[in-house]
């Protein structure tokens, strides 16, 4: 908007080619100071990507559907093969306590996540090929470029591998079912509506020791320290979720059951398949996990095991 402004006081031509661009990617600001929805079209294939930003505090219900209205996104069109639109909100409603008709509250929280959680899937598996292609190199012996070395020894790094151990990293960077991620944000978040998801965008009741690190719940007792780690956005919640679940050591079951049925069958597993690995995510244990089993068959979150979000026209735009 400054760069707009300031190209009218010094030269009205330049200003209109600003514009004219702008037009051409831009969907025009929500004024008010409440919302910002930047949105890329390509017309002739229908591929649209929408990024929704807000302050905390200031994104509620209202905002949300203004800008889900920018796009076409309807659950049971996906559920029935059609693509997710890319549309990415960084924080949850704060009002989304306050929606009185529960199935719009699921599907809001459904519209929030699910695209957030393939767009997390996305990198990894972005990440998938490049590791399979390299160690695919490796395998024949050929050598490899200095940049693909320092890129296996900082991927094996943030995967907490101390060597390069191409069977250990394949076994990690992998996808999370998207089942799975979707029951487990709804567990612990109560689809969106807990302090710590509406204050801090924690889906997934992640836990930090340090003081300050995260929201403190209320009925911690005197002699515990720990807080619910609280994230800038929602994408930010995911990743730490994914990658928790794709290096921890109590979630080597998982890894592994994931690992063995892409050897079996070469495809994905789907979240029912994994759940019983996940009892130690929880001190509920088995509860645990009966509840996530009861999540994904009463919600048919298994309907969205195989979606996809719609193609990228213009550049990367993973939140």
């Amino acid at each position: 908007m400054q760069l707009l402004k300031s190209s009218l006081k010094s030269n009205r031509i330049a200003t209109l080619a600003v514009i004219l661009l702008a037009m051409a990617y831009v969907v025009p600001e929500l004024i008010g100071g409440k919302l910002s929805v930047q949105t890329a079209s390509d017309m002739s294939s229908g591929n649209t990507a929408t990024k929704t930003k807000a302050r905390q505090g200031q994104f509620d219900i209202a905002s949300f559907d203004a800008a889900l209205s920018e796009v076409s996104f309807q659950l049971d069109d996906i559920r029935d093969g059609g693509p997710v639109p890319r549309f990415y909100v960084d924080q949850i409603p704060a009002d989304i306590l306050d929606l009185s008709d529960v199935e719009k509250r699921k599907k809001t929280f459904i519209k929030l996540v699910l695209p957030q959680v393939l767009s997390v899937n996305e990198g990894i598996e972005v990440q998938r090929e490049r590791l399979t292609g390299l160690l695919e190199k490796k395998a024949i012996g050929a050598s490899l470029k200095e940049n693909d070395r320092k890129w296996l020894q900082q991927l094996a790094l943030r995967y907490r591998e101390e060597t390069i151990d191409p069977e250990a990293l394949m076994e990690k960077v992998d996808k999370i079912p998207v089942s799975i991620a979707l029951a487990q944000a709804v567990e612990e978040s109560g689809w969106g509506t807990s302090r710590f998801a509406r204050e801090g965008n924690a889906l997934f009741g992640q836990r930090v020791w340090s003081t300050g690190g995260g929201i403190v719940p209320e009925d911690r007792s005197e002699d515990e320290t720990h807080e619910v780690r609280a994230f800038k956005s929602i994408a930010e919640s995911i990743r730490s979720y994914a990658h928790n679940l794709n290096v921890h050591p109590a979630y080597e079951d998982f890894r592994e059951a994931r690992a063995w049925s892409r050897t079996e069958s070469n495809t994905e597993t789907s979240g029912l398949q994994l759940i019983d690995t996940l009892h130690g995510y929880s001190e509920k244990g088995q509860e645990y996990v009966d509840n996530l089993r009861t999540l994904i068959q009463t919600n048919n979150f298994q309907d969205f095991e195989d979606a996809i979000l719609m193609p990228e026209q213009l550049a990367d735009n993973r939140p």
